[in-house]
């Protein structure tokens, strides 16, 4: 009996002594000017494949290993300024996001006769797929060149990507991100818009209609489909791919790593020139 009591107090011991190892940060994101909570900012350490996402109310909770304690807590939102904040355990923070200039886009107005074509994936082998899951509350995206007619400047109107398989929720929210392309891998973002929807996740095509948006480009690209996690349990997400046509990445993590996958996702944009 003694044995076992021992043996019990050595196991809560190391439990306390795990958890002590990691750092907590929580709190609320809001709008410096309307005090409106900010949902689905990006939260992490870059290229550390840690991070998360704020939720509908603007609230937030990230636990860092203890080797993290020299890093610094990168808060990104495409409407409002980065703000960086070392990390430490902190609760209940009330962080205001100061909004950004607005950014917009020229508009080109000719007489000409437009053509429309697609670029990038249009097709997914039957027997091929890329799979990820989203963990702690975190985003999942996927990254694909698109190469646009040489000079020529492009109106993007719809991205499109192909699912294998639905979620178990029958919807999520969906963001698109545009990002340079540099050396051949994502860069910095380049469009200043939100471009989110809530869509129906079945297997198919998913089309997000952006012909409310002014997105033009006239440089190659890469275009970002981000799935925001659902908060109560891990996503998994199952997208459609084919084994050429590479320059294709995924990260599974706020502001992570990108990681080229071989193959490349069946993801695809309409452009208007």
């Amino acid at each position: 009996m003694k044995k076992s009591i021992s043996a019990l107090a050595v196991s809560i011991c190391l439990s306390l002594s795990a958890f002590s190892q990691e750092i907590e940060i929580s709190g609320l994101l809001i709008d410096s000017e309307t005090n409106n909570p900010v949902e689905f900012a990006n939260m992490g350490v870059v290229n550390k494949n840690k991070g998360t996402v704020s939720n509908l109310d603007g609230k937030f909770k990230i636990k860092f290993p203890k080797a993290f304690a020299s890093d610094s807590l990168t808060i990104s939102h495409v409407n409002y300024q980065t703000v960086r904040i070392p990390i430490k355990t902190s609760k209940n923070l009330m962080i205001q996001l100061q909004p950004n200039e607005n950014k917009l886009s020229e508009v080109i107005v000719t007489n000409r006769k437009k053509k429309n074509k697609k670029i990038g994936v249009k097709s997914y082998n039957p027997l091929l797929w890329m799979s990820t899951i989203s963990t702690e509350m975190d985003v999942i995206e996927s990254a694909k060149q698109i190469k646009i007619p040489n000079n020529k400047t492009v109106r993007v109107k719809d991205v499109n990507f192909y699912m294998r398989r639905g979620f178990e929720a029958d919807s999520a929210y969906i963001r698109i991100n545009f990002y340079e392309n540099l050396d051949d891998r994502p860069g910095d973002r380049i469009i200043f818009e939100n471009i989110i929807q809530r869509k129906l996740i079945e297997q198919g095509w998913v089309n997000i209609d952006l012909t409310k948006y002014s997105v033009y480009l006239e440089e190659d690209f890469f275009v970002g489909v981000e799935i925001i996690p659902d908060a109560k349990k891990p996503r998994k997400v199952f997208m459609g791919a084919i084994l050429t046509k590479g320059n294709a990445y995924m990260r599974a993590s706020s502001l992570g790593k990108w990681e080229e996958v071989e193959g490349a996702q069946s993801i695809n944009v309409e452009v208007e020139y």
